[in-house]
Parts: C-alpha cells; structure tokens; sequence
C-alpha cells in the first residue's frame, strides 16, 4: 500500500504541474516521420575504454558509465564487438572505417533494433532492453539503397544483473559522460533531495517549464537525427524526443531508472517519444512534452524502448 500510495503522490503532483499553452498536437504529429528515422539510427560513441564511477546521489552511489573492458570479446572482418558488461545491460559495438554506411543490429526473437554504426575506433554503446535470453548482435554493411548483407556478428546469452540496469546507463538513445552539463545541472537541481521521488519531481517540473516545443525542428528535422541532451538544456526548445531525452539523462545521472519510449498517442495516432520511471518498485509513465493536456498512460502504444 506504501508502494502504490508513493506512485499516486507522485501522479498527482505531476498532474498538478501547469505547463502554459507551450505545445499544440498537431506539431507532435508532424515531427514523426523524423522521428521514427532517427530512432533506428545514431551516432553518440564512447572511447575504446570510458571512466566509470562519478559522484552521484547524496548516498555516495556513482554515476554508471559503459566500459569496454574486453573480458569478453568477439572480433571478425574489421568488426569488435565487447560483451563484457552484458550482465549491466548493454553492449558495445565498434568496426573499422568503411566508405559504405554501416549498421548495428541487435535483436531477440521477440524484437530488433537497428542503429547506424559510426566506423573508426571508438564505441558505440547499445541497450540490452529486451530482458534475458539470446542476443544476436551483428554489423550489417549497406550494399545498395536498403540492402545491407552482414559483416560480422555473433549470439550472447545474456543475463541481466537486475531488469533495470539497461535504463541506468547511457547510450545512443540517452548519452552523457561526467562532462555532460545536463549531468551537473541534475545535481544542482537535486541538492538537498533525500528522496527519488522528490528528485523525479523536481526534474519533471525543470523539464516541463524550461522546454518549448519546436514546430521548425519538427518540420525539417533530418533522418538520423539523435537527442542531444545539453543541446535542449541551452536552447530550452526540442521535439518530444529531446523532452524525453533530457529527462532520462537527468534520472539515470541521478541512478533511478528512467527508459526512453517511442509510439503512438492515440486518438490523434501521434507519433511520439516519452518517459517511464521505476518508482517505489514500479514502472510510471511520464510525459513532460504532452503535460496537461489530459491524456492518459492507457492512450499509450508503446513500439520501442530505449
């Protein structure tokens, strides 16, 4: 009942958040095409080996931060892929520069995912979102137009410490490192709050009153456009990726899980990005582009997490 009672605190106060007329449905819908590209592709990498461990909450946990630590690796054809970490959720993928695009593949029997794979020597960090089980991660090299034929790729059994470590590190989807300045304005904002719940809060009610949806940047963003969290945080403008993006890298800085989901709203059938945070034990929805404008969780479609 404690549990239940904290989530319905925390609905409500979200409910009660004012957000001023900032937001009309139609220039949500009109971002999603866009969207929808970019979010099969990407571009947000990490170095070969990425510091982990910087300060977070107040109770001395850390910040967690992919690391390619190369206990477990699989190379072949230009292509590294490390699984050392699969148990934290993720996996990091790198191949050697090519002139043709290239892909990243990961996929279950249940779902697949598909991210452009920037060639060179750095990472490229990748979610392990679909739970436990096997893996299939490969890189797909572009032959012509749409086809693409496999370079390299392998099968990870995967057993995940914890089902929400996935949406406790960054990756494409959601970046930032411990230079990241939406990192250290969750810290400012979070300074003197003991309780997740207050910090969920306090960054939902920053997020909502410090965005204004962009209608230009809906109308002509490029495909494979990725968020960039600092980026909103200086300009204050975005589509309902980038509200959905800041909010997260906010979350997961502060070490509660927060996932970046893409879908439809319905009735309208907007194409749309969105929040959902693990509270007191359960997942809640949150949606800081769409606030007040009295939609539901259950008007949600969800397609793909990040």
């Amino acid at each position: 009942m404690e549990k239940r009672s904290a989530v319905k605190r925390l609905q409500q106060g979200i409910a009660g958040l004012l957000l001023l007329g900032f937001l009309c449905l139609t220039a949500c819908a009109g971002s999603s095409p866009a969207a929808q590209s970019g979010a099969e592709t990407g571009s947000n990498t990490v170095p070969a080996v990425q510091a982990v461990d910087s300060n977070n909450k107040e109770s001395g946990e850390k910040m967690l931060l992919p690391e390619a630590s190369g206990t477990i690796r699989y190379e072949g054809n230009g292509v590294t892929i490390d699984a050392s970490h699969t148990d934290q959720g993720y996996v990091m993928v790198r191949c050697e520069p090519s002139e043709k695009r290239l892909k990243a593949r990961v996929s279950t029997p249940a779902q697949t995912y598909y991210y452009d794979l920037p060639g060179g020597e750095t990472y490229s960090v990748f979610p392990l979102q679909m739970g436990d089980g096997v893996y299939t991660v490969r890189v797909m090299e572009q032959v012509e137009d749409d086809l693409y034929a496999m370079r390299y790729g392998t099968d990870i059994d995967v057993r995940l410490g914890d089902e929400t470590l996935p949406f406790l590190y960054p990756n494409q989807y959601v970046w930032y490192d411990e230079t990241t300045q939406t990192v250290q304005k969750a810290e400012e904002l979070a300074a003197g709050l003991s309780s997740d719940e207050a910090i969920v809060k306090q960054f939902y009610r920053f997020v909502v009153q410090h965005m204004t949806y962009d209608t230009q940047k809906a109308a002509t963003v490029q495909r494979g456009y990725l968020p960039n969290a600092d980026e909103s945080l200086k300009t204050g403008k975005g589509i309902c990726f980038d509200y959905a993006a800041l909010f997260a890298v906010m979350l997961r800085s502060k070490g509660i899980p927060a996932k970046m989901m893409i879908g439809t709203v319905t009735p309208e059938n907007l194409y749309h990005s969105w929040n959902s945070v693990f509270l007191d034990g359960e997942w809640v929805w949150m949606d800081p582009t769409l606030d007040g404008t009295g939609h539901r969780e259950s008007d949600y479609i969800t397609e793909r997490i990040y």
